[in-house]
């Protein structure tokens, strides 16, 4: 696949404070990364960092071949993005907001405003006012807007805060059709994994403004410990038997990482603390599972 967006060895310091150290990730044609990690990780500032809203410290960033800081235009030529919440003239159509988008380019056709309003699905209500629009069709129009000048790269800042699970689930479908049929390269950024874990194609865990891992979806939740379910009479006396690695479910449940060989002696540790167990099952590991097996911390805030 083409390497449409290539992140070498950044870094960013406000003040003393080094908020990127050395990240680096590609985006390739046909790929939707998931960019995760909690809030305050680094992931707006890496993305400023890419759109050249924000001066690289040192690294670079090169985007179809261009370097951001050197050559801008050309870099971001071909690039839509959605950083935060993106505004509309709420009085005026989707259609109308649109066409002032389109004023700010050379030569985009009406044909190609209504081959971007089709592509992301508002035929039905693009000549209604903005505000009358749901957070999803808000979503859409942002989405149409960054796509109107027919880029090859989209960078989408926390897409899914706001949206209702009908509007999540539209926005994915979308996305899978962009990078599929368009063959454009996507990154979204999200510290909800749940939210990502069903349509990114890669994921690039961040934390405490360094790379974790960056790999293939399949990689990610193949690699590391095992997740186990373990069924308790109760879970109130386990201090000092259980470490960070667990979780407690709720008042009967907990959730292990470990090695298949290491479950014998774990269920040991809990029989000789007279615990009951009533269940154990190997449990299917999520893309948080597998960001806490590597991080021992909870990407969710």
């Amino acid at each position: 696949m083409e390497k449409l967006v290539e992140v070498k060895n950044i870094n960013k310091f406000f003040g003393k404070k080094q908020v990127l150290k050395n990240v680096s990730f590609n985006i390739c044609e046909g790929q939707i990364l998931g960019f995760i990690g909690p809030n305050g990780a680094g992931k707006t500032t890496t993305i400023k960092l890419l759109l050249g809203l924000q001066k690289i410290d040192s690294g670079n960033v090169l985007i179809n071949g261009f370097d951001v800081e050197k050559d801008f235009e050309k870099a971001i030529l071909r690039v839509g993005a959605i950083v935060e919440n993106p505004d509309y003239y709420m009085y005026l159509t989707g259609r109308k907001n649109l066409e002032m988008i389109s004023s700010l380019y050379k030569d985009i056709s009406k044909e190609r405003i209504d081959e971007i309003i089709k592509i992301v699905g508002l035929e039905n209500r693009i000549n209604d006012k903005v505000k009358n629009y749901s957070l999803g069709m808000r979503q859409r129009l942002g989405i149409a807007a960054a796509l109107i000048h027919n880029p090859n790269v989209l960078v989408l800042d926390e897409p899914t805060n706001g949206l209702d699970p009908e509007g999540i689930k539209d926005l994915k479908e979308l996305l899978v059709k962009l990078a599929k049929k368009e063959k454009m390269g996507v990154l979204v950024s999200s510290h909800n994994l749940l939210d990502l874990e069903s349509f990114c194609t890669d994921v690039c865990l961040i934390k405490n403004g360094e790379i974790i891992t960056s790999a293939s979806m399949e990689e990610i939740k193949n690699a590391g410990k095992s997740s186990y379910l373990i069924k308790l009479e109760n879970t109130k006396n386990l201090k000092g038997i259980i470490n960070g690695d667990d979780i407690i479910i709720d008042e009967k449940y907990i959730k292990v990482f470990v090695e298949e060989k290491d479950v014998p002696n774990l269920l040991k540790k809990l029989i000789d603390n007279n615990e009951k167990i009533y269940e154990v099952r190997k449990d299917s590991l999520t893309l948080e599972d597998a960001f806490i097996s590597k991080t021992g911390g909870n990407v969710i805030d």
